[in-house]
Order: C-alpha cells, then structure tokens, then sequence
C-alpha cells in the first residue's frame, strides 16, 4: 500500500510540475508577442508570472526526486533482505 500511495504522489506531483512548466513557456511566448506589439509593461508582468511559474515547477521536480531516490532506496533495501534470506 505504501507503495502505491507514494506512487499515486508522485504521479501528481509530476502532473503539476508539467501543468506549470508549460503555463511558464506559454507565456514566455506571450510575453515575446506583447514586446512585439509594443506593450512593454504588460510583457514585463507576464513574465515575472512566467518565471513564478518555472521556479515553482522546478521545485516540485526537486520535490518529486526526493521522493523517488527515497522509494529506489527503500526498494532496493527490500531486494537486500530478501537475497539474504
């Protein structure tokens, strides 16, 4: 059950790394299209948002690698107690 349960986390943790990190692009494109149509200020404000967006992506990714190292870990302590016996 442990395993699913932390599974099923990092399978949402993923989810919304993905869902921010392509809001971030999105508007990183439409920021260069406000520049391109002159509307400096709004482009700056985009992409500040853009970057809020990145910076929180990542650390969910960070998040979500520490989950994983930790679940390998356990699973190969798992497989270590079960060739010993």
């Amino acid at each position: 059950h442990g395993q699913i349960a932390n599974l099923r986390r990092r399978l949402y943790l993923t989810k919304y790394m993905q869902i921010l990190g392509v809001s971030s692009l999105f508007l990183c494109v439409f920021t260069m299209f406000l520049i391109f149509v002159g509307d400096h200020v709004l482009a700056m404000w985009m992409f500040g948002v853009a970057l809020l967006l990145l910076i929180t992506s990542l650390a969910i990714s960070i998040l979500e690698i520490q989950i994983s190292v930790k679940a390998l870990d356990l699973h190969l302590g798992d497989m270590e107690v079960n060739r010993k016996v």
